[in-house]
């Protein structure tokens, strides 16, 4: 694997109608003018060892994995205080890579949820890109499932396990498994519910568990904290592979269980159109009633056009989506710029919308989701993945400003 350009990785790919004999490509017949060329057909089981990059960023632990044939041949993982997944992620893939003797990648698992927002957006971002590059299908894995995975290889004796993934305040994202076998979807748990279902000798693991012993302790239960681990989902990727069991790449989104708190809409990423809506609505109604009442406040009027390169150390966060930097000189009270995708920015005034005269200053918080008002002010919420109103008193989203990409110049105007 060489040097490509700015420095990342250049990965090589594996052609899907070549024969893994060096020098030798399967004959596929003779083609008419006109007619259409022959799609190959993927090899035989004994043909092919399918070689699988894993990665996993579902909790503040970040995991990289090479398996070849359901056999892992190298692996990285890290953990830190905070989510250092957008800077750590691309290095410890390169690692692994070089470990693996520079394999040609046939496919490329990442665990799609639950877990932090944060932490899923930036995972599969970065496999959605790494697949579009080579061309190659995405697997999606459960990082409950890597977290039973690595219960049995902890405590080999057969048993209930159930994964828990932190989902802060008291809650937790749990699923029960047979074993390693998934007895039912993952769902929230909140710390007080019943949780007989899962027995009187389950094994507890993850994240969760701990924080959740003391409500589910008792009887012979074990809690041990952990992890997901991208090298315990070798066998589970080379499985999904073998079926040809692939997202659809270009409209797949994590699965985040649970919506935002404070009445969000389920999706989180869906929230622009309705927004919009909502926004022209309000427009129409304004301009076309002439005894509306008090009119709704909106931020002072402030030009706003400048540029900001995002290869400068002080704006390389916004390389990856998911990261949100702020620009606080500019516009009413300072900008937070956010990626949303490739090719989609978030640009937000922090001026808060709720009593506009007071001039508070909203605040971005650490999952890069949720911008909350002084609280000397209010205690509105708003997303920061389009502006809206999570929750009031406000009434009104935050002001949103245009947004233009050329290389790495970024473009925010009115």
């Amino acid at each position: 694997m060489g040097g490509g350009r700015n420095g990342h990785p250049r990965f090589e790919t594996r052609g899907r109608g070549r024969s893994h004999q060096r020098g030798r490509r399967r004959r596929l017949g003779t083609v008419r003018p006109g007619e259409p060329y022959p799609q190959p057909q993927r090899p035989r089981r004994s043909e092919l060892m399918a070689t699988i990059l894993l990665i996993d960023t579902a909790t503040l632990q970040c995991s990289v994995a090479v398996s070849v044939d359901g056999r892992c041949v190298a692996s990285e993982a890290i953990r830190e205080t905070g989510y250092v997944h957008a800077e750590k992620l691309m290095p410890m893939v390169d690692r692994v890579l070089n470990e693996a003797n520079k394999p040609q990648l046939d496919a490329v698992a990442v665990t799609g949820g639950p877990g932090s927002f944060t932490g899923l957006r930036i995972g599969v971002s970065t496999a959605k890109g790494l697949c579009q590059g080579l061309q190659i299908p995405l697997i999606e894995l459960d990082p409950l499932a890597l977290l039973a995975v690595q219960g049995k290889r902890l405590d080999p004796s057969p048993r209930t396990r159930v994964a828990m993934i932190d989902a802060r305040r008291m809650e937790a994202y749990a699923a029960g498994f047979d074993d390693t076998t998934p007895k039912a979807p993952a769902k929230p748990w909140i710390l007080g519910e019943d949780a007989d279902e899962w027995g009187p000798d389950a094994q507890f693991i993850g994240d969760g568990a701990k924080k959740m012993e003391e409500g589910l302790g008792g009887d012979d239960r074990t809690f041990v904290e952990a992890w997901p681990l991208a090298s315990d989902g070798c066998e589970l990727a080379e499985e999904a592979f073998q079926a040809s069991s692939f997202v659809d790449l270009p409209h797949y989104e994590p699965n985040y269980i649970k919506a935002f708190k404070a009445g969000a809409p389920k999706d989180p990423l869906g929230l622009r159109s309705r927004a919009m809506s909502w926004l022209m609505g309000l427009v129409l109604l304004c301009t076309t009633c002439s005894s509306c009442g008090e009119q709704p406040q909106y931020i002072p009027y402030v030009p706003v056009n400048f540029y900001i390169d995002l290869n400068l150390p002080n704006y390389n966060a916004l390389q990856f989506p998911g990261e949100a930097i702020l620009v606080p000189l500019e516009g009413s009270k300072g900008i937070y710029i956010y990626r949303l995708s490739t090719e989609e920015f978030v640009a937000l005034d922090r001026h808060s919308t709720h009593d506009v005269a007071l001039g508070c200053r909203v605040t971005l918080d650490d999952d890069n989701i949720i911008l909350r008002d002084d609280t000397t002010c209010s205690t509105s919420q708003w997303s920061m993945l389009d502006g809206t109103v999570l929750q009031g008193p406000a009434t009104l989203p935050l002001q949103r400003y245009r947004t233009t990409l050329d290389g790495p110049s970024l473009r925010v105007f009115n």
